[in-house]
C-alpha cells in the first residue's frame, strides 16, 4: 500500500512541470564541482558549482542513475567522486596506520604511495584506488566506444592519458584538492555542456540500461501487477533525520530469516526496477521538500495530496507546524554536515492564518468544510508516512490514509481541542514537537522525547480519539516536579480531559472543561485548584517580591492528596490574611470556592489531577484578566 501510494505519487509529479523530478533512468544527486575536459584531453579547468552560502551547498543535478552500493568497487556514469575519477583517496592519520601496518600481509608499502600528509590526514595512491579508477574508466569505454562525439572522445583520451600519482602535480587540482577529496560529486563538461545532458551521451546511457534489464531476473511486480524485471537492491532513502547520511533502506533482506522459497535479497518482495525507482525518487523527493515533511520526535514525517495543486499540503503542513512567527526545531532545516548546523526558519502569512481561523470556526461550530475553503476537492486521497530510523533501515512509525476535507477537520478538531485561555503573545497554535517537548525538563540542553509518544500523538490526532495516556501523564509529572504550568501543558490537559467525557470514559461533563474559569463547576478537584490559586495569591498579596511560595512546596502533594495538605495550607494562610491589605477579597474568594467543597478528597486519581491543575491555571489567569476587563470598561468613561 505504501509502494503503491508513492508510485501513484511519482506519477502525478512526473506530470508536474515545477517538480524537476528524475525521469526512469535517472537520479539526482549533489554536484560540487564540474572538471572541464578539452577535445584532446586535458583537465583544463574546474568549475566549482557550490553555492556562494558561508558553508557552500553543492548544486543538486539529474544525473544516470546512481544504484545503491556498499563495500564493493561500483562506479557510476558521468558522475562520481574523486576516488574513482582520479585514483586518489585521503585517509585519517589513524585509519592510514591501522590499514597499512607494516606487520600485515595485506599491504605493504610498495603498494600505495603518498602523495601528501601531515599530523591528520594523508592523502595516497593505493591498490583500492587504483581499482576504483580503472573500474571506472573500463565502465564508460563499455558504453561511450562506439560514439563519434569530439566531447566523448576527449572525456575518454583523458582517462587513458591519467595517471594518479600525478595528481597533485596538475595546477587546476591544487587550488580545489581539499574539497574534491573531501567526498564531493564531479561532473564533466566537454565542448561547452556536461556530459551527461549530451542527447548522444543519454541515449548510450538508456540503450546500455535497457541491455542490463532484459538479461534480469523477471517476475510478477507485487505493485503493478505487470511482468517485469525484479529489482534485486532498492535505491536508498535519505534525508530521514536520525539515519545514516549515505541513506538507509526501506526494503531490504539482511538474513536468511527474513527469506522464502530460497529467494535472495529483494527477490522476497518482487518489486520491479521501475516501481522501485518510482517509490524511491518519490519518497526521496518528498524528503527534500520543505513542505511536505516536518519531524515529530525521532520521526520524520512525510505527506502528499493526490494532486499536483500545493496549497493543501502547505495548509496542512500549517496544522502541525503553526509556528507563525516564532523560531522552532520542527520548523527549521537542520542539515548536520562535518558537525554544523545549517537553519532555515519558515515564517507563515497573514492569508493563511486567516484560512486556518475560517476552517476552525467552521469545525467549531459542526459545519463541514468545501473545496474553496481548502483550495481543492475535499475528497482528495491525503497520504501521511511516519518514518524512523532504524540501523541502517528504516522503520514505519505510522501510515495513514484519508481524504485531504476529513484530515483537516481531525487536525483541527484537536487544535480545538487545546484551545486555552494565556496571554496575547506566543504563537496562537500548538505544533505537536512543541507539544512533546513540554514532557522532557525545561532546563534539560538535549530535549530527547520518547520516540513511542510522537507515533502515539498522531495516531490519536488523525483518528480523533483519546490522546495517550502515556503523554497525559508524562505531562502531569513534568508539572509537578517543576511546579511550573503553562498554557501548552494546561492546553493538553484540557483537550485530554475533553475527548475522554466526549468517549463516555470520564465522570465529567463536556461543558465542565471550558477555555477559561467556570466558576459555576461543582467539580471538587476543579475547585481545589482554584482554591490552592486563592491560598497562593493571598501568600503573594502579603510580599510582592517573595521568591518561593507555597506553589514550590505543597503543589505535588496538594493535587494528589489534598486532604493532607489543605488543611495546613488554609491555618497558614490566615495568617497571610492578616497582613494583607486585600486580605478581605481574598477570603471572600476562598470562602465561595470552598462553597462547593463538603470534605478535602484523600486521594486524586489522574483524572482528578488533571482538573486540578486546570482550576489552578484558569484561576490564575482570571486574577489578571478581570482586571483588564474592568479596565477596558472604565475606558469610554
Amino acid at each position: 500500500m505504501i509502494i503503491q501510494s508513492l508510485c501513484r505519487c511519482y506519477d502525478i509529479l512526473e506530470g508536474d512541470e515545477n517538480a524537476n523530478i528524475p525521469k526512469l533512468g535517472y537520479s539526482s544527486a549533489n554536484v560540487s564541482f564540474a572538471l572541464v575536459i578539452s577535445s584532446d584531453g586535458v583537465l583544463s579547468h574546474i568549475i566549482d558549482l557550490r553555492s556562494d552560502d558561508k558553508k557552500p551547498k553543492p548544486r543538486n543535478m539529474d544525473v544516470p542513475n546512481q544504484k545503491s552500493r556498499s563495500s564493493g568497487v561500483f562506479p557510476y556514469f558521468v558522475c562520481e567522486n574523486a576516488k574513482y575519477v582520479f585514483g586518489v583517496e585521503k585517509l585519517k592519520r589513524d585509519t592510514f596506520e591501522t590499514k597499512f601496518n607494516l606487520s600485515s600481509s595485506e599491504d605493504n608499502p610498495a603498494e600505495y604511495k603518498v602523495l601528501e600528509e601531515n599530523g591528520k590526514e594523508v592523502t595516497l595512491v593505493y591498490r583500492r584506488s587504483k581499482e576504483c579508477f580503472e573500474a571506472f574508466k573500463a565502465f564508460h569505454h563499455s558504453i561511450l566506444d562506439d560514439l563519434d562525439d569530439p566531447g566523448v572522445r576527449g572525456f575518454l583520451t583523458f582517462l587513458d592519458e591519467w595517471n594518479p600519482e600525478e595528481f597533485l602535480e596538475n595546477p587546476k587540482i591544487h587550488q580545489y584538492k581539499d574539497d574534491l577529496l573531501a567526498g564531493g560529486n564531479c561532473v564533466f563538461e566537454c565542448d561547452g555542456s556536461f556530459l551527461h545532458q549530451k542527447t548522444v551521451v543519454r541515449n548510450a546511457w538508456e540503450n546500455y540500461s535497457q541491455d542490463e534489464a532484459d538479461g534480469k531476473f523477471v517476475s510478477q511486480c507485487l505493485v503493478s501487477g505487470k511482468l517485469e524485471p525484479v529489482s534485486p537492491i532498492h535505491q536508498k532513502i535519505k534525508g530521514v533525520v536520525g539515519a545514516q547520511s549515505a541513506g538507509a533502506s526501506l526494503v531490504s533482506f539482511n538474513d536468511d530469516a527474513f527469506c522464502s522459497y530460497g529467494k535472495k535479497q529483494s527477490f522476497n518482495s518482487s518489486v520491479s526496477e521501475s516501481s522501485m525507482f518510482k517509490y524511491t525518487t518519490a519518497l526521496n523527493h518528498l524528503l527534500s521538500s520543505q513542505s511536505n515533511r516536518i519531524r515529530i520526535a525521532d520521526t520524520t514525517v512525510v505527506f502528499w495530496a493526490e494532486t499536483n495543486k500545493k496549497s493543501c499540503e502547505d495548509l496542512v503542513k500549517f496544522f502541525f507546524v503553526p509556528q507563525e512567527t516564532e523560531k522552532n526545531e520542527e520548523n527549521q532545516e537542520i542539515e548536520k554536515n562535518e558537525e554544523t548546523n545549517v537553519e532555515v526558519s519558515r515564517v507563515q502569512d497573514t492569508s493563511q492564518i486567516q484560512q486556518i481561523e475560517g476552517i476552525l470556526n467552521k469545525v467549531r461550530i459542526g459545519k463541514k468544510i468545501n473545496q474553496e475553503d481548502i483550495g481543492t476537492d475535499r475528497d482528495t486521497n491525503f497520504y501521511i508516512l511516519g518514518l524512523s530510523p532504524n540501523n541502517a533501515r528504516l522503520a514505519v512509525r505510522f501510515w495513514y490514509v484519508d481524504s485531504i476535507g476529513d484530515l483537516i477537520e481531525r487536525v483541527a478538531r484537536h487544535h480545538l481541542d487545546m484551545e486555552i485561555i494565556r496571554d496575547d503573545y506566543g504563537p496562537r497554535y500548538i505544533s505537536v514537537y512543541r507539544l512533546l517537548n513540554e514532557t522532557v525538563p525545561q532546563s534539560s540542553d538535549k530535549k530527547v522525547v520518547s520516540p513511542l509518544l510522537g507515533g502515539l500523538i498522531m495516531r490519536s490526532i488523525l483518528t480523533n480519539t483519546v490522546y495517550p495516556v502515556s503523554l497525559y501523564s508524562a505531562i502531569l509529572s513534568r508539572v509537578k516536579v517543576e511546579g511550573s504550568i503553562n498554557f501548552v501543558r494546561v492546553g493538553f490537559i484540557k483537550a485530554y480531559l475533553l475527548r475522554l467525557s466526549r468517549a463516555g470514559l470520564s465522570n465529567v461533563k463536556q461543558d465542565m472543561i471550558t477555555m477559561s474559569l467556570n466558576e459555576e463547576s461543582s467539580n471538587v478537584p476543579y475547585r481545589l485548584g482554584r482554591l490552592f490559586a486563592a491560598l497562593e495569591k493571598a501568600q503573594n498579596d502579603t510580599n510582592k517580591e517573595m521568591k518561593s511560595t507555597i506553589n514550590s512546596k505543597y503543589f505535588s502533594s496538594a493535587s494528589s492528596t489534598p486532604a493532607v495538605v489543605f488543611p495546613v495550607l488554609l491555618k497558614l494562610a490566615q495568617h497571610h490574611i492578616t497582613k494583607s491589605e486585600w486580605g478581605f477579597k481574598s477570603s471572600q474568594l476562598i470562602e465561595q470556592i470552598l462553597m462547593g467543597v463538603d470534605e478535602f478528597p484523600a486521594y486524586l486519581n489522574l483524572e482528578d489531577q488533571g482538573m486540578f491543575m486546570l482550576g489552578y491555571y484558569h484561576q490564575r489567569k482570571a486574577f489578571f484578566t478581570k482586571k483588564e476587563v474592568i479596565s477596558s470598561k472604565e475606558e469610554p468613561l
